[in-house]
């Protein structure tokens, strides 16, 4: 069992507590001069500031000060275009934006996966065909009349990714490949292809996926099924078909003559039956398919979520090319490079901060992308630097659960498309408990951001205030953009934490251990969050990832909980607020006894010092050296010992067996093994 003995008023971080005694210190001042009498606390001839106010030294008006305050009121903003540049230059600089020739090479592998898609379409389609006609080898080299598409949506697509980013594309098939198929005798050909490493087919995820890595590009791919008007498939492989002569003419325009790169030939042609192309340039001028939204007929819901990505990102893209091109110096190419810029800072900010992981109950890529092109349709004509302060200004004083909505939602499907649900909270009672509602604006409507509880709504309207502020304060000067990417003071806010270990090990078994235990930690979050106890939680976006032993050891993933309780609760039982999380995690038919999960219970001076270390990559992240608490009693603590450590283990050996069941004295341990045991 954990039980917390807390032996002072719960602690209150140092911002909070900054801006409380700058607030009552300044009612102070306020009332001291409305009676007519002044008091100074300060004698260093008024130059030394208190709180966040410089104290007056005389009742008597400073025409000085006066003139210098009023000066202050007045001052201008930087000019936007030099913010947006200075932006722009920290992106850079935080390495946020690809090379040319990384974004080559990223195209040539792209170019190089749909090559190989078209070769396993065909050689799937002469054995089915072979198989269905054993006596008759008439048709067993007809080629199929359609091969599949390959697109990419998320980051890549929006071109806001980073070097390290991995790319999610759909593979969009014709009717005689299943989904089946794609993972079966697919992977059997990544398998068999040499430059593919890291491969990982999750069939039994809600959107299955195929993770690979090919020349050390991250690919991240989904699939979907056409169908056809009549049920029998033949209409969703002629638009498929339709559109791949479409671009098999773009792509034979371009591939003739000679460059200084090598020499393209239109009768060299790909899998795909298109001409090959190794020049960059014209690589760069090849564009995606655009989907339809008749391409969702005859669709199963799982295939529907897989196509829903890829029209998410054409949407956002498409509504930012066309928005209001009557308005003044409209410039369609801009308006997307702001939306861009903009992003970009988000979504590093976001992580930074803690606050970007989807499967952790915050916001993920496709959230993050939305709210900023919601800002951006209002505001076309601002440039990044200011739609970044309006981003914060904005979703900081948002009225949640108030949906964002980039259009009109359609409750009527296409004609031809099956009714699908659509977000509805006036009908839906689940939709209608959902916190904070972005909505996908393609049909089906859905809320991207349903996996948002109390705790994470809680820090990211915390952060949204605190970044408007700091925008507002580049704005005029009086800070630079580095401020807003700062590591956050998250781990010297609180008093307490809860550190959750997932371990294993050997690589794979971590891999495994860790999917799992990471989509279920918001179970953890949400029990933990518990008003009734008296407890909150402040989840960290996070996982710390290391090797124990230098690098040699177990396979270790590290999560962190910020626990705060309310007023007069000296003892907080934490057993029954993990029991749903320990359950679920300590019945998985797939735990290998080489798996573990230990939670601990550390005070913010205990933190291991790889949480400060946020410049380090988490791979040379070395084994924490915990520091041991005063093993004194609470009679023999003072208010600076319960400053640094709120958790006070009186009687450290009954407090150890309470939390873990040993016997040893040392209350620094706050460990307990959870292999298959039960909390009492």
């Amino acid at each position: 069992a954990f039980t917390l003995q807390l032996s002072r008023a719960p602690y209150i971080d140092t911002m909070e507590s900054h801006d409380v005694h700058n607030r009552s210190r300044n009612r102070k001042n306020q009332t001291a001069v409305s009676n007519g009498t002044v008091r100074s606390r300060n004698t260093n001839n008024g130059n030394t500031k208190t709180g966040g106010q410089q104290p007056q030294q005389s009742s008597k008006p400073n025409k000085h000060k006066k003139q210098q305050r009023h000066n202050s009121t007045k001052q201008q903003p930087i000019d936007p275009t030099k913010l947006t540049d200075s932006l722009h230059e920290i992106c850079i600089s935080r390495d946020l934006i690809e090379s040319s020739s990384g974004m080559h090479k990223r195209k040539r592998v792209l170019r190089d996966l749909e090559d190989m898609l078209c070769r396993w379409s065909d050689e799937t389609f002469f054995a089915k065909n072979a198989a269905l006609n054993d006596d008759d080898n008439t048709n067993r080299k007809v080629p199929p009349t359609s091969s599949p598409a390959l697109l990419s949506f998320g980051s890549y697509r929006l071109s806001v990714h980073t070097p390290s980013s991995d790319i999610d594309c759909l593979v969009l098939a014709p009717p005689h490949l299943t989904r089946d198929d794609f993972f079966t005798t697919w992977v059997t050909a990544l398998q068999n292809e040499a430059r593919v490493k890291e491969l990982h087919p999750v069939s039994g995820a809600y959107t299955p996926v195929i993770k690979f890595e090919i020349e050390g590009v991250k690919i991240d791919l989904i699939f979907a099924r056409l169908n056809g008007e009549d049920g029998n498939g033949v209409g969703g492989g002629r638009w498929l078909e339709e559109h791949r002569a479409l671009r098999r003419s773009d792509v034979a325009a371009r591939a003739t003559g000679t460059t200084e790169e090598g020499d393209v030939h239109d009768s060299n042609k790909d899998a795909c039956g298109e001409p090959t192309i190794n020049n960059h340039e014209e690589l760069d001028e090849i564009k995606e398919m655009e989907l339809d939204d008749t391409l969702l007929i005859g669709l199963d819901e799982t295939s529907v979520r897989s196509i829903n990505g890829v029209r998410v990102a054409q949407y956002l893209l498409s509504t930012l090319e066309t928005t209001d091109k009557n308005r003044k110096n409209y410039d369609s190419a801009t308006q997307v490079d702001n939306f861009r810029l903009t992003l970009r800072a988000v979504k590093e900010w976001a992580r930074v901060h803690g606050l970007y992981s989807n499967v952790l109950g915050f916001l993920g890529g496709v959230n993050w992308a939305i709210l900023v092109c919601w800002v951006c349709k209002r505001y076309p004509d601002a440039p990044a630097s200011t739609l970044l302060q309006i981003f914060f200004k904005t979703f900081s004083t948002w009225k949640w659960p108030m949906p964002v909505l980039l259009s009109t939602q359609k409750q009527r499907p296409p004609e031809g498309v099956n009714n699908l649900p659509v977000w509805d909270p006036s009908s839906n009672f689940r939709d209608a408990k959902h916190l904070m509602p972005i909505i996908t604006p393609c049909y089906p409507s859905m809320n991207s951001s349903y996996n948002v509880g109390e705790p994470q709504l809680r820090r990211l309207r915390d952060e949204f205030a605190r970044a408007s502020k700091l925008c507002s304060d580049v704005a005029f000067g009086t800070k630079k953009w580095g401020v807003l990417f700062e590591w956050n003071e998250f781990f010297q806010q609180h008093a307490n934490y809860l550190q959750v270990d997932t371990v294993a090990t050997n690589e794979d078994d971590f891999r495994a251990w860790f999917g799992l235990c990471e989509a279920r930690m918001r179970l953890l979050i949400a029990g933990l969050e518990s008003p009734g106890f008296g407890v909150r939680a402040y989840p960290f976006a996070k996982f710390f990832h290391r090797r124990e032993d230098g690098g040699g050891g177990n396979y270790i993933a590290s999560f962190f909980i910020a626990l705060r309780f309310a007023k007069k609760v000296w003892k907080v039982d934490l057993a029954p607020l993990v029991t749903d999380f320990l359950t679920v995690i300590n019945s998985w038919d797939g735990r290998e006894p080489t798996m573990d999960l230990m939670i601990r219970l550390v005070s913010r001076k205990d933190l291991p010092s790889f949480v400060f270390d946020a410049e380090k990559r988490e791979e040379h992240i070395t084994k924490p050296v915990l520091k041991p608490n005063n093993q004194q009693s609470s009679a023999n603590r003072t208010d600076e010992d319960d400053e640094e450590n709120p958790v006070n283990a009186t009687t450290p050996s009954a407090k150890k067996n309470e939390l873990d069941g040993s016997s040893t004295s040392s209350p620094s341990e706050f460990i307990s093994p959870l292999k298959r045991t039960k909390i009492s």
